[in-house]
């Protein structure tokens, strides 16, 4: 068992919450898959009732898996909502931990987006990215307030997701250069120390 799993099953049975994949600046992720499991685009809402008016045994296998994956995201939607708080139990805490683990989100948004929603994102993420720096870090920070979250639309968010991660490695990569600098000022300190 790793570590990191060890830590979780400590925090549930405190009630406390455990994110992974949290990244400092960005929207939590637990906040990201309520948003995101608790959605249902009217396609979906039209095939989830196809699939409800359908008898159990007359749907196709594909059919039955698909329905058991909107019934697991209804059902972890719920779980989400109790995280962290002293109604979810240590089962429930672990089960909503080791599905931010297993899951990829952006799998989920780009499932509950249309093809139109698509076209217009990667359009918004490419005039977003070429963005300087700072602009960009300044939009990332004003829509990743959580009043400003609750209102965007799925595809403002699903554009803000991507366009976080765009800006935190930008800022990591800066980062990363500044302190090379640093590294190689401090060696030419030491040389010239060395030297006198």
């Amino acid at each position: 068992m790793s570590f990191d799993r060890t830590l979780a099953m400590i925090m549930a049975k405190n009630g406390c919450k455990v994110i992974p994949g949290n990244i400092p600046g960005n929207i939590s992720p637990d906040i990201e898959w309520i948003k995101w499991l608790t959605y249902e685009p009217e396609f979906e809402k039209k095939r989830i009732e196809y699939l409800n008016s359908k008898k159990i045994a007359d749907l196709t296998y594909e059919e039955l898996e698909e329905a058991l994956i909107y019934k697991r995201n209804q059902t972890l939607a719920r779980l989400f909502k109790l995280y962290g708080t002293r109604d979810c139990t240590e089962e429930d805490c672990l089960k909503v931990y080791d599905y931010m683990c297993n899951e990829n989100i952006e799998d989920l948004m780009l499932s509950k987006l249309t093809s139109k929603e698509l076209k217009y994102a990667k359009q918004e993420i490419i005039r977003l990215s070429k963005l300087p720096k700072e602009q960009l870090n300044i939009k990332v920070k004003e829509e990743q307030k959580p009043k400003n979250y609750e209102k965007l639309s799925m595809v403002d968010s699903y554009i803000l997701h991507i366009i976080s991660d765009i800006n935190y490695k930008r800022n990591i990569n800066t980062l990363s250069e500044n302190i090379n600098k640093q590294l190689e000022q401090n060696e030419i300190t030491r040389k010239r120390s060395l030297n006198n």
